[in-house]
């Protein structure tokens, strides 16, 4: 009687440069991500920062390196990091709003104690209330379906279904992110519906940029830094408008008096935040135009598939 042989388990193929690259790029988000997972019970507020941006980052990875990745379970992670990021940034932004709103309250030399009080105790309430909503979110079943996420992709070449690409393709695909941000910036923007679209492309175009930063380094680091350059003051210039929708929604509990003098303070601060995203963003298309130059005898080589 002839015996079964078992069948040869197949060896995987080697990672490819490019291939490589992505995957140490996902595992490292995967990794922080993880960690901040496990401790957002009793998280700070660089603790739900950092949380957040690597939910961002690795979202933003996903997007970016699709064409090599699985497709349907690449779309289902995202969601769920997605919904993740979302939970997490209601606690941000009532922990920036109290910061801002105070600063701007103790400066104002016309406020009186009891005006800072109360003012106090209302952004304080909606603190609160959004550390005890995400305390809900994180015993609902879909933050168990992210943390199950996490842990099944842990490895970072599970999602990844080319193996073979090379840094040519992987710095096709990051080149591509830059389509949306430099139409943007060629018009110019300075109404706040454009650079809120910016920010979020600046976002996404330098989570990529930052996983093939050595390919490139001075052109590299010099587009990082103009990047976050305007991030940053675009961020600055949401923070007011928030702060300002807010305090409208809330000028009853406030007082007409203080709240007045808060959305005056306010609206000048978002002009001259306006004027300076602008300002900023218009210095990130020569630097990305000096990384394109750069790069694109490393790119000649990418597959028209994966450009």
């Amino acid at each position: 009687m002839a015996t079964k042989t078992k069948p040869r388990a197949t060896a995987r193929v080697p990672l490819a440069p490019g291939s490589a690259r992505i995957k140490d790029a996902i595992s490292e988000q995967q990794s922080r991500l993880a960690t901040a997972a496990r401790s957002l019970e009793a998280a700070g507020v660089e603790d739900i920062h950092g949380a957040r941006v690597a939910a961002r980052r690795l979202r933003s990875l996903l997007k970016t390196f699709r064409p090599l990745l699985d497709e349907r379970r690449t779309r289902l992670y995202r969601e769920d990091l997605r919904s993740f990021a979302r939970s997490l940034g209601a606690v941000r932004e009532a922990d920036v709003r109290r910061d801002l709103l105070l600063g701007l309250a103790r400066a104002d030399r016309s406020t009186t104690p009891a005006e800072r009080r109360r003012l106090a105790v209302l952004l304080e309430d909606l603190r609160i209330s959004a550390r005890e909503n995400l305390r809900r979110h994180l015993a609902e079943p879909g933050w168990v379906a992210l943390r199950n996420a996490l842990e099944r992709h842990r490895a970072g070449d599970a999602l990844l279904v080319v193996r073979d690409a090379q840094m040519a393709d992987v710095l096709a695909l990051v080149a591509r992110g830059w389509r949306r941000p430099v139409r943007l910036l060629r018009r110019h923007p300075k109404d706040t519906a454009e650079l809120h679209e910016l920010r979020l492309a600046f976002k996404h175009c330098r989570y990529a940029l930052e996983s093939v930063a050595d390919a490139a380094p001075k052109p590299a680091a010099r587009l990082l830094r103009r990047l976050r350059a305007a991030q940053d003051r675009i961020g600055e210039h949401r923070d007011a408008l928030l702060a300002d929708h807010w305090l409208r929604l809330h000028e009853r509990a406030l007082g007409s008096a203080l709240s007045a003098r808060l959305i005056a303070d306010l609206s000048r601060r978002e002009r001259e935040l306006r004027r300076q995203s602008a300002a900023r963003a218009g210095k990130v298309l020569v630097a990305w135009q000096g990384w394109r130059d750069a790069t694109r005898p490393l790119r000649k080589g990418a597959s028209r598939g994966r450009r």
